[in-house]
């Protein structure tokens, strides 16, 4: 029965680092006239201007503008001027959050 427990156990664990386990780094920058806080999976790089912030990482590349907003490929999105921009970028998933407006891309 010990043995059961244990290599359930070590399965368990082995399961959720190959789900969940996933490297994340937490930045809080300024760019774009906007304070931007994110969660960023994987490797990444910020470029902060006082037009617009680029933030490219290893799933989606982001571009916050003033006024707007933009991830990969899809069309550009209006935010508001000086919004906190709240940013999650993930293996399977962005979402970039900018007063009332919120933006989704699955990939």
């Amino acid at each position: 029965m010990k043995s059961k427990n244990t290599t359930m156990i070590t399965l368990a664990g082995l399961m959720l680092c190959i789900t969940g386990c996933e490297k994340s780094t937490h930045i809080t920058t300024n760019a774009g006239g906007h304070q931007i806080r994110a969660v960023i999976a994987g490797n990444h790089s910020v470029d902060g201007h006082a037009d617009r912030g680029l933030i490219s990482s290893q799933y989606a590349n982001i571009t916050i503008e003033p006024t707007r907003v933009k991830i990969n490929d899809a069309p550009w999105t209006a935010i508001p001027a000086a919004a906190s921009v709240e940013l999650s970028v993930s293996k399977r998933k962005a979402v970039l959050t900018a007063g009332p407006v919120t933006v989704t891309q699955t990939f």
